[in-house]
């Protein structure tokens, strides 16, 4: 299979390189185009009327890459343009060197990268491991290509990207279908006053340590099983819009 490869951490990134060494094992004709630099939390970003540059570069492994000097989104798109000959058949972004669970995925390059795919009408999955223990990366490489393998059984329409997070150590083989945590993020503002006119603000994350509800990612993933979550780029509450269907709205407020 002919598979596109970005992600978020940056060309020189440990993730995009045992992706590639897995993928390759398996295999697989590999094109890497990812972002020159660390690029984590860009979440579907583009770069619009400005130019971007698109540089050869190498993996840790030596392996040939591009290197863009925009963001996730920006060299999934550039990958897709300018080396889609013969065609790109899947789009992988990752692996990310930490989760992307619950409410981060929004926030995600990697899945802003995979989204991006996704808008284009190609496959794609975002995948991701977890970093509380030092990751297996010839492991990580080997989840990443067992998921492609298995990917046509699946029978994944192309509008729905696959978002898989793999624990540092697995404890349950196989992949486990969930649906993402809808909690929101336990974030926080640390702010310090400089002067009179400014404020300097840092966002943290702090721990999130309530009680998961079982059947979703984060559960299952602190049970040692790697995830896998459909999701699409374009979402609609069904619910809603069928309540709503046919009915009048109304006039635009004071008309």
């Amino acid at each position: 299979m002919r598979i596109l490869l970005t992600n978020d951490d940056g060309v020189s990134a440990d993730g995009i390189n045992a992706a590639y060494l897995g993928l390759a094992a398996a295999g697989h004709d590999v094109i890497v185009c990812a972002p020159a630099e660390q690029r984590s939390g860009s979440s579907h970003a583009v770069t619009l009327r400005k130019t971007m540059t698109v540089k050869r570069a190498a993996l840790l492994s030596g392996a040939e890459a591009h290197a863009v000097s925009g963001s996730p989104a920006d060299a999934c798109r550039l990958g897709l343009s300018l080396f889609n000959h013969p065609p790109i058949e899947l789009v992988i972004s990752g692996v990310n060197n930490d989760t992307n669970l619950a409410y981060d995925i929004n926030y995600s390059g990697t899945v802003g990268a995979a989204l991006e795919a996704a808008c284009a009408g190609y496959p794609a999955l975002a995948v991701s491991v977890g970093n509380e223990l030092p990751p297996d990366w010839e492991k990580v490489g080997e989840v990443t290509a067992a998921a492609v393998s298995a990917y046509p059984g699946w029978k994944i329409p192309r509008e729905v990207v696959l978002n898989i997070n793999i624990p540092p150590e697995i404890k349950v083989p196989g992949f486990k279908w969930v649906k993402p945590h809808e909690a929101t993020p336990y974030d926080f503002l640390e702010t310090v006053r400089i002067d009179e006119d400014t404020l300097e603000c840092v966002r943290y994350r702090r721990k999130d340590d309530h009680l998961e509800p079982r059947e979703t990612d984060v559960w299952h993933y602190t049970q040692g099983r790697v995830t896998v979550s459909p999701i699409v780029p374009v979402g609609v509450s069904p619910d809603t819009l069928q309540r709503l269907s046919g009915k009048d709205p109304g006039p635009p407020s004071g008309g």
